[in-house]
């Protein structure tokens, strides 16, 4: 569809005059050509404007279209393609140099403030050398992270957290050559996004389930990763996320909290933290537009609700998994932990952003 015909359908669906028009359409195309166009899952020939007309077109009457209008002017969070690589590129600066200056300092008994002198000491040089870096999903830009520092060796990234036992050999090796005698000791799990931790770390019907949990339950004793690490010393596990809720990270550290009071065996500290973290004031905001709520409850469409759905909240479904009522889009594909009237696919309700699922019931 031309942008053209797009602008006037969408003036037509909106009912406005010349002066309305004159004033949207300067922002709503600013906001096309700067970042929502490149919305990734839009179908072949629709961009932003058309996508928007669809959208507003399924609401019945004038009023609820506008609701919904003010609400993606107003409360919509577009996380783009550049934006994200910047967060991927500032991570080694901000999270994990900090946590290597530290245990530098720690273990040469140095000021950590005196990072110049910590940084040029052999020590560090090893701390870092002896430090893990994997991805947890192909969304963690690992590779992006390794090129961000010449300080990150390629031979202590992993694109998951699934290691085979050739490539343990391989990392060892490379360890010797280098002429640093002991083994990993400190690991960085990373990835992109987290609304609700679900899928990191849960339990579900009294068992602990997660990538996180799989990664901690590989390194137990005896299990398949356990000889990348050296025996005898505390595991330091960080784990950090580009873009993050409050309500997940406090979700993740309570329940590998409990992990690790339940297994004593597996020896292990962790941290977790994020480059950008989403405040529970945005969710808030969100549940006090009452006309607002009261339309996404009108237009929900209770077939997403299947058996990954329900693996979070789901007394009020219409908020989104585990009800995180997040007005949030990533460039590449829509969390569903976002609002599902923003990303319901074109076989139901249209979403303004429509989203692939990853996973789906047979």
């Amino acid at each position: 569809m031309r942008s053209g015909l797009a602008e006037k359908l969408l003036a037509k669906t909106m009912n406005w005059t010349p002066e309305e028009t004159s004033k949207e359409r300067p922002l709503l195309q600013a906001l096309a050509n700067f970042k929502y166009n490149e919305y990734q899952q839009f179908s072949p020939g629709i961009r932003f404007i058309e996508s928007l007309v669809k959208w507003l077109t399924q609401f019945e009457t004038l009023e609820e279209k506008n609701i919904a209008y003010r609400f993606i002017l107003d409360s919509l969070i577009f996380i783009s393609s550049d934006q994200m690589a910047h967060l991927v590129n500032i991570t080694y600066a901000d999270k994990i140099q900090p946590i290597i200056i530290k245990k530098t300092a720690d273990a040469i008994g140095l000021n950590p403030f005196l990072v110049a002198k910590i940084v040029k000491s052999t020590t560090y040089k090893v701390s870092l050398r002896r430090s893990l870096f994997i991805g947890l999903s192909d969304g963690s830009k690992i590779d992006l992270l390794r090129r961000s520092s010449h300080r990150i060796s390629n031979e202590q990234v992993l694109t998951t957290y699934s290691i085979s036992r050739n490539k343990i050999d391989d990392m060892l090796s490379e360890l010797k050559k280098e002429k640093i005698s002991s083994k990993f000791n400190t690991v960085f799990l990373i990835d992109d996004f987290t609304a609700s931790g679900t899928s990191y770390f849960r339990k579900s019907e009294e068992q602990w389930k997660g990538k996180i949990f799989k990664f901690l339950e590989s390194i137990r004793p005896g299990k398949e990763n356990a000889n990348l690490l050296q025996g005898g010393e505390t595991l330091d596990v960080h784990i950090i996320f580009y873009i993050a809720t409050s309500e997940a990270l406090s979700k993740l550290n309570e329940n590998i909290t409990l992990f690790k009071q339940e297994h004593p065996e597996i020896n292990f500290t962790f941290s977790i933290d994020a480059v950008q973290i989403i405040g529970g004031e945005i969710k808030a905001k969100i549940l006090a537009r009452n006309a607002f709520i009261e339309l996404i409850k009108k237009y929900y469409d209770d077939s997403i609700n299947d058996s990954h759905y329900k693996e979070g909240k789901h007394d009020n479904p219409y908020l989104g998994f585990n009800e995180c009522c997040l007005p949030l889009i990533l460039s590449h594909n829509t969390p569903n932990n976002s609002l599902p009237i923003l990303w319901f696919p074109d076989d139901m309700i249209k979403g303004l952003f429509p989203r692939v699922k990853r996973h789906k019931d047979e």
